[in-house]
């Protein structure tokens, strides 16, 4: 499979938009029930609102099929916060986030950050460890009425 990473472009929201909703309405479903995910994704989200995060200074990362088609996407506050690391569900598995988390770091690298944290999901949590994140704690706590959970994760740079 041959996939490249590319910074965003505001023609990209709206394909994030609906990555974002797959990839929790059907990836996510492996480690939360249907009611969860569907509190954590009521609907796809406004394409509008992608594009303003992705101009807010942040920096949003791209990875695309050979086709150009966004099938992963992630970004980097400037404060070392990752707040978005999500995969279509057909690539789950593949590398794609490991490789798009892996270029985050170097930009944070790039940037003089010394320090990473996001709050995971479940099985974020798993890829965030494998890159040798540390758990600072599990995060109960209620999303629209439901109650669900992620982890407060961070990683010290060298």
């Amino acid at each position: 499979m041959t996939f490249y990473i590319r910074p965003y472009r505001p023609a990209d929201a709206p394909a994030l938009a609906r990555l974002f909703f797959r990839s929790v309405r059907e990836a996510a479903l492996g480690d939360y029930s249907q009611t969860q995910v569907e509190a954590w994704a009521a609907d796809i989200p406004d394409a509008a609102r992608y594009d303003a995060r992705a101009n807010d200074g942040r920096l949003v990362l791209v990875a695309v099929s050979e086709s150009g088609e966004p099938i992963a996407y992630g970004d980097l506050e400037a404060d070392g916060h990752i707040d978005h690391l999500y995969c279509r569900p057909d690539f789950v598995g593949r590398g794609v986030a490991s490789a798009l988390y892996d270029r985050l770091e170097a930009a944070a690298c790039e940037r003089g950050l010394t320090r990473l944290h996001v709050e995971a999901s479940e099985l974020a949590r798993r890829l965030f460890e494998r890159k040798g994140f540390s758990m600072l704690e599990r995060r109960d706590f209620e999303l629209r009425g439901v109650a669900i959970h992620n982890y407060a994760m961070f990683k010290i740079l060298s």
